[in-house]
């Protein structure tokens, strides 16, 4: 009896130990599908998208560097008005250059219509909805930006376990944010994943502010990932607000803060030879410019004659106005024609207006359902020279203290009279007030969206993302060495901030 029992036991065993074995070797190793939403004008935008009148609308209207260079050429006129700035001798000639200007920006057509819709016929090509597996050239043709940061999850988690959702980014961030939800239930039903995570880049934090906010009961997110984010608003967005002055002392500042920032830190000597040959007739403009500002009948009408047909009625970028600011914003724009607050634009604008409020309380909410939530944010530049806040530090473009969600941050070239924690060693910002203080991490000298594949900057930002360890400060302090401020060489090599 007891021989046969122990028979009875040795089979027992060896089948537990088969099928044991047989799970391991036919598991499949689970992973948590990444999409990306990238930043303004990271995606293309047509005239008849997929068919064979298909036109690309220069980004902005009026595209990259060269394409600019190249209208400016065909308009001679328009360059002369501009070289008068540059002469100490020149008068003031608001009127002939704002005509000028309004026929520079009148051959575009990125703008939308009066309510805030895009235009028939226009639109994005490349709305994918399936991995990046089959879309290989997008994330090898470019090592920077919103590619660079694709390619390294690609690394981390395998191409097929990544998804780029591509929109128009000029509509209204809300109509966005109902896009990417049915996306992000695209992708669940594709791959069988009970959650994903979502990385907003930009403007794509925006839209991961506004989906949180509509959709956070559906409780999709596994993690969620902010990248130097605009849901807080960009202060030169502000200018909405006819705050705008500009000053050669704050155009000097800025150009030397540029320095160690702009691509690397790669053009530092050519920045600081321009500038010294330049110096005398950027003060000269810079004057110019000041007293063209100063006087509300230019402003008004280079306002009305070139802004609002160029991009005035894209609610994306009403929907960068810092939400301090919105208010005024609203007020001066509708006193003067510009906006109107019947119409479907301003309806938009303020609905998101409304999300940017609720910030604080969604993260609060989604962090308590378990969702892994980082903020990252970058500072170490002056903000652009065009309004009162020319202090604000930035990644050049994003002030921190609003890509921070909440942080206390000093003012360029100053330091807060504070000690602890949560405050960075070089005495420039107080993470202890951010919205999540434990989970928001600042980089110093990167510039916005400049993450590069391969660097340890955007290695970090992967495994982050990718879940390859916790999303809080000291989890990552543990694993990496690497604490809440963090300095990027040229190479975007990581040390802590000293």
């Amino acid at each position: 009896m007891k021989k046969i029992a122990k028979r009875v036991v040795s089979v027992f065993l060896a089948v537990i130990l088969v099928l044991s074995t047989a799970s391991v070797a036919f598991a499949k190793e689970s992973v948590t599908p990444v999409i990306l939403v990238h930043g303004l004008g990271a995606t293309a935008v047509y005239d008849n998208p997929n068919t064979e009148n298909e036109t690309e609308i220069a980004n902005m209207g009026l595209g990259d560097t060269k394409a600019i260079i190249t209208g400016l050429l065909s308009k001679p006129t328009l360059i002369y008005k501009v070289l008068d700035m540059f002469e100490p001798s020149r008068k003031l000639k608001a009127d002939e250059l704002i005509a000028e200007l309004a026929g520079f920006v009148a051959e575009t057509n990125i703008n939308c219509d009066k309510n805030g819709n895009v235009r028939a016929g226009q639109g994005v090509n490349s709305y994918w909805t399936d991995s990046v597996a089959n879309h290989k050239d997008y994330y090898t043709s470019s090592d920077n930006n919103e590619r660079g940061i694709v390619h390294q999850l690609v690394d981390t988690v395998g191409a097929k376990n990544v998804y780029v959702f591509n929109y128009d980014w000029r509509q209204d961030i809300c109509k966005t944010a109902t896009e990417l939800n049915s996306y992000i239930k695209l992708v669940k039903k594709n791959t069988g994943a009970k959650k994903v995570s979502v990385v907003g880049c930009s403007l794509g934090g925006s839209v991961l502010a506004a989906y949180i906010d509509a959709y956070k009961n559906n409780k999709d997110l596994d993690r969620c990932v902010f990248v130097e984010a605009a849901f807080q608003g960009v202060d030169v967005a502000g200018a909405y607000a006819k705050d705008l002055t500009i000053t050669k002392s704050a155009v000097d500042k800025y150009i030397n803060s540029l320095k160690p920032v702009l691509y690397g830190g790669q053009y530092s000597t050519l920045i600081q030879i321009a500038y010294a040959v330049a110096d005398v007739r950027i003060g000269y403009a810079a004057d110019y410019l000041n007293k063209f500002l100063k006087n509300e009948k230019n402003v008004d009408k280079f306002l009305l004659e070139v802004i609002k047909p160029w991009i005035g009625n894209i609610p994306s970028l009403w929907e960068c106005i810092p939400y301090d600011t919105f208010n005024s914003a609203v007020k001066e724009m509708s006193a003067i024609g510009f906006l109107d607050k019947s119409g479907g634009l301003y309806k938009k604008i303020k609905k998101y207006h409304s999300v940017q409020g609720r910030l604080k309380s969604n993260l609060s909410a989604i962090k308590k359902q378990g969702v892994q939530v980082a903020i990252i944010a970058a500072y170490g530049t002056k903000a652009i020279p065009v309004t009162g806040n020319y202090k604000n530090q930035t990644d050049i473009l994003i002030d921190t203290k609003y890509a921070g969600a909440g942080a206390t941050v000093a003012d360029y070239g100053s330091s807060i009279k504070r000690t602890g924690k949560y405050v960075s060693k070089d005495g420039v910002i107080d993470a202890g007030t951010c919205y999540l203080k434990d989970n928001t991490w600042f980089f110093k000298n990167i510039q916005h969206m400049a993450f590069s594949y391969n660097t340890q900057a955007t290695k970090l930002l992967a495994n982050i993302v990718c879940g390859k360890v916790n999303a809080n400060v000291s989890a990552v302090k543990k694993k990496y060495k690497y604490g809440q401020f963090i300095i990027c060489d040229q190479a975007q090599n990581l040390k802590n901030v000293k």
